[in-house]
């Protein structure tokens, strides 16, 4: 990766820094950018409280973007793998170029196994809290089953492939 970042620097006329930008009245600091080239970790732009919006702008100023140390996710972890879905998202429907370092293949990234009692602890106190009954229609809801996390999983895996593809690292300047 490192390696990688030196060479697409290469290619930018600027130094290495670090990059403050107002979005929304908030700033987003980014501490190794290049030019467009943005150097981050997983835990900095997807642990953070980022937003479709954030992820947007950054889009829209970075045409690369190295993530690094992208740990394996699964359905227990909501919050941080919604944000990388959603960040993916972005930067495919942006034609950002992306790199990602992981202990892990990208194709085993989203691991749907969780421990059966982990689940039913954390959906218990979510049925209390909405006062629905177990066995009951809305019991069966996705919200309990997972259903919308596995097809957005799936959705990002494929995505991240095509974003691997020379195909596509050569077509982000038509979009620039």
């Amino acid at each position: 990766m490192d390696r990688m970042f030196k060479i697409l620097c290469s290619q930018e006329n600027d130094i290495i820094r670090p990059k403050t930008f107002t979005h929304l009245g908030r700033n987003l600091t980014f501490a190794k950018t290049c030019g467009q080239i943005l150097d981050t970790t997983f835990e900095e732009i997807c642990e953070s409280a980022l937003a479709a919006s954030d992820y947007l702008q950054i889009a829209q100023f970075f045409h690369t973007i190295l993530i690094r140390d992208v740990p394996q996710l699964n359905i227990k972890k909501k919050s941080p793998a919604r944000r990388f879905i959603t960040l993916i998202d972005t930067l495919y429907d942006n034609r950002v170029r992306v790199v990602v370092s992981s202990d892990v293949p990208y194709k085993k990234l989203f691991s749907v196994e969780q421990s059966h009692d982990d689940s039913l602890d954390e959906h218990r106190v979510l049925m209390d809290d909405l006062n629905i009954k177990i066995g009951s229609e809305n019991a069966a809801s996705n919200i309990f089953t997972g259903e919308e996390e596995l097809f957005a999983f799936d959705r990002t895996m494929s995505r991240l492939a095509e974003m691997q593809t020379p195909e596509y690292w050569n077509q982000w300047e038509k979009h620039r």
